[in-house]
C-alpha cells in the first residue's frame, strides 16, 4: 500500500500552508498522497496466512476454508378426509430433528460462556441473565480465550421437541333459499376456509462458518505497518517501492496454539451460540369467506397471521443499557453534569465550557466517576474543586455530550470508557474495570440466541373475474401490520415494535382480447390480409400502488422549513440543537 506517513516520514514538514499557501487542509493531503505515489513510499505491505485443514498448519496466502455440516431428519404423516359432501378436513403433523451445526476440520474457533461473560462470571442462564450483567464489580469470573473447535464438535445442545403439526377446514354452507342464500350467494361458490400449521426453520450454513470464523485462530496477519514493524530497530523512514529487501510480510507461527489468549485492550471482539439454543418456528393461521358476485366474478374475503418464536438474532453482551447506568450511578452523575455545564455557563468567565465541580454554592455537584476517569482521582477528593484542574474538563470532546439541549449519557460513556488512558485512570482511582461493560478485557461479544420473536397480520380482498367475454381480471388489496422484538436491555429483555412495511397494497392485473377478427365478435368474416393486421389484438397490464411507512433518518431540510415537512407528513419532527 503507497501512502504517506505524516509521523515519521523525514518529508513530513513540506507539506505546510508555508510552502502551500492558501492551501486547505484536505488538499495538503491530497498532495501528500500524490507525493507518496510519485516517490513510492510504502505504507504498509499486508498479507494473510491460513489454517490448512490438511495438515493443520498456517500456509501464507492459502485460502481458507471453513467445513461444516448440518444432518436433518424428518417424519411427516398428513391425511385429507370429506367428512361430508360439503366439509373437508386437512390434517397432518412433522417432526423436524435438525441436529446442530457440527464442524467438519479444525480451521475455526469457538468461545464457552465462561469466557462470553469473561470477570464478571455467569449468571442464572437465563435468557438475560447469562452473566452478571447490571452488577459493576463482579468477579469470580475468567479472563476470556478462544478455543478450538475441532472436527466433529457440535457447536450447540440438540433441540429434540420440533413438532409441527397443522390442520385446514373447507365447508361449503350450500344454502339454497332464505336471507343467508342472499348472504352468501351462489351455494357452489360460497366457502369458508380456516387453517393453522407450524413450520421450523432452517439456517444457513453462513451464519455457523461465518460466526466461528470471525473469531481468531483460522487465519494470522502477516501485515507489517508503521504500529507493526515496517521499519525495524535500526532502520530509518522512508520504505520505498525500489528498496525491495524492505518489502516482505510478517513472520508467523508454524502451527496453531490453542486456546488462544486475547490481545490486551480490547483488541479482539468475540463470538458464541448460546448452547440453549432453540430452532425457530413460525405459526400461520388464516380465516377466509369466498363468494360469487355475479356468474363470472367472485370475491375473497380473508385475514392472514403469523407468529415467529424463538428466532435468532445477535446481541452485543457488551452494549450499554440503561439497567447498568442506574446500577453503577452514571445515569444520576451524568444529570449532574449536565447541571455543571448549564450553571458554569451562566456564570461565564474562566468556568464558561466546564463541567469541573467549582465548589458550595456555586451551583455545581461532585463528579466521582467522572474524575476517576478524567483524572485518575479516587472518589474521596471529589469534593475538593482543586480535584478538577486538568484541561479535560473544558475539552469538547467531553463536553459535546453533556449539553443540556442535547444530552447523549451513551456517548459520554463512550467518551470514558472507549478511551484507553481513561479507562486506565479509572482502574487507578479504584473503579472495576467492569463498571460499564460485563467482559471488559473484549470490545464485543457477539452472542447468538433463540430469544427474538415476530407477528405480521394482514386483512386481504381479492376481486377477481374469470375469462368470460375475452376479459379477465383481479385486483387486490392488503392491510397489514408487521412486528418484531427489539432488543431493550438486558433488565427488559426484548419488547415487539412496529416494523416499516407496507402498510396498504393495492395489486391488479387484467387481460382482454379485443373481439375482432375471425372468430370474434366484429370482423369474422374479415378478408385474411385485414385480419393479419386488424385481428388478434389483446390489451394486458398489471398495476401496483403501496404505502410504507418511511424513516427519513438523519437529514438535513433544505428548502423548506420544518412545519412545513411536519404538516406533509404529519409527524413529529426532531431537530437535533447542536448542528441544525
Amino acid at each position: 500500500n503507497l501512502r504517506f506517513n505524516t509521523t515519521s516520514d523525514p518529508a513530513r514538514d513540506l507539506f505546510s500552508t508555508a510552502n502551500f499557501q492558501g492551501a486547505s487542509a484536505a488538499q495538503l493531503s491530497d498532495a501528500r498522497d500524490l507525493y507518496a505515489m510519485l516517490t513510492g513510499r510504502v505504507g504498509a505491505v499486508t498479507g494473510q496466512a491460513a489454517l490448512d485443514p490438511e495438515t493443520n498448519k498456517y500456509v501464507a496466502f492459502s485460502p481458507r476454508r471453513r467445513e461444516g455440516n448440518i444432518k436433518m431428519y424428518s417424519l411427516f404423516a398428513q391425511d385429507s378426509w370429506r367428512t361430508t359432501p360439503t366439509l373437508t378436513i386437512n390434517a397432518g403433523v412433522r417432526w423436524d430433528l435438525q441436529m446442530p451445526f457440527t464442524a467438519a476440520n479444525d480451521t475455526m474457533s469457538a468461545a464457552t460462556m465462561a469466557s462470553v461473560c469473561g470477570l464478571s462470571g455467569q449468571g442464572d442462564g437465563g435468557t438475560y441473565s447469562r452473566c452478571n450483567f447490571g452488577q459493576p464489580g463482579a468477579s469470580g469470573g475468567v479472563v476470556p480465550q478462544y478455543v478450538q473447535l475441532t472436527s466433529g464438535t457440535k457447536g450447540y445442545e440438540t433441540d429434540w421437541d420440533n413438532i409441527a403439526p397443522n390442520i385446514g377446514v373447507a365447508w361449503r354452507p350450500n344454502v339454497q333459499s332464505g336471507f343467508l342464500r342472499t348472504l352468501l350467494g351462489d351455494p357452489d361458490q360460497a366457502t369458508f376456509r380456516a387453517g393453522w400449521s407450524k413450520a421450523y426453520e432452517r439456517q444457513g450454513m453462513s451464519i455457523f462458518t461465518g460466526l466461528y470464523g470471525a473469531n481468531p485462530g483460522s487465519t494470522l496477519s502477516l501485515t507489517r505497518d508503521e504500529s507493526t514493524g515496517l521499519v525495524p530497530a535500526g532502520e530509518t523512514w522512508p520504505v520505498l517501492l525500489t528498496q525491495k529487501d524492505r518489502l516482505y510480510n510478517a513472520s508467523f507461527p508454524e502451527t496453531a496454539t490453542f486456546p488462544i489468549a486475547i490481545r490486551p485492550n480490547r483488541a479482539d471482539s468475540l463470538s458464541a451460540f448460546t448452547p440453549d439454543i432453540q430452532i425457530g418456528h413460525a405459526e400461520t393461521w388464516s380465516v377466509g369467506f369466498q363468494r360469487a358476485i355475479t356468474r363470472d366474478m367472485a370475491i375473497d374475503v380473508r385475514y392472514l397471521g403469523t407468529r415467529g418464536r424463538n428466532q435468532w438474532s445477535e446481541l452485543n453482551y457488551n452494549n450499554l443499557d440503561y439497567a447498568n447506568l442506574e446500577a453503577n450511578g452514571f445515569i444520576n452523575e451524568f444529570r449532574q453534569a449536565v447541571q455543571n455545564l448549564q450553571a458554569n455557563n451562566q456564570a461565564g468567565g474562566t468556568r464558561t465550557g466546564s463541567i469541573a465541580y467549582f465548589g458550595p454554592g456555586t451551583g455545581t455537584n461532585p463528579l466521582p466517576i467522572y474524575l476517576a476517569y478524567l483524572n485518575g482521582l479516587p472518589a474521596s477528593v471529589a469534593g475538593n474543586p482543586a480535584s478538577y484542574s486538568t484541561t479535560a474538563w473544558t475539552t469538547s470532546a467531553i463536553t459535546q455530550d453533556i449539553v443540556h439541549t442535547w444530552p447523549d449519557p451513551f456517548s459520554s460513556i463512550i467518551d470514558l470508557d472507549g478511551n484507553l488512558t481513561r479507562r486506565q485512570n479509572a482502574v487507578k482511582a479504584g473503579l472495576p474495570a467492569n463498571f460499564f461493560v460485563i467482559n471488559p478485557d473484549l470490545n464485543a461479544v457477539n452472542v447468538t440466541d433463540s430469544g427474538a420473536f415476530s407477528d405480521y397480520h394482514a386483512l386481504q380482498l381479492d376481486l377477481r373475474r374469470r375469462l368470460s367475454h375475452g376479459l379477465s381480471a383481479s385486483i387486490n388489496y392488503q392491510y397489514a401490520i408487521e412486528r418484531g422484538s427489539a432488543f431493550d436491555g438486558f433488565q427488559y429483555g426484548r419488547t415487539m415494535v412496529q416494523g416499516g412495511n407496507l402498510r396498504h397494497a393495492i395489486k391488479t392485473q387484467w387481460d382482454w382480447t379485443i373481439p375482432v377478427g375471425r372468430g370474434q365478435r366484429f370482423g369474422a368474416n374479415m378478408n385474411p390480409f385485414v385480419d393479419a393486421v386488424l385481428g388478434g389484438w389483446s390489451l394486458n397490464g398489471v398495476g401496483r400502488i403501496q404505502a410504507s411507512v418511511v424513516n427519513f433518518g438523519n437529514v438535513r431540510m433544505v428548502g423548506m422549513t420544518k412545519d412545513e415537512l411536519q404538516g406533509m407528513y404529519k409527524h413529529e419532527i426532531k431537530i437535533n440543537p447542536a448542528n441544525g
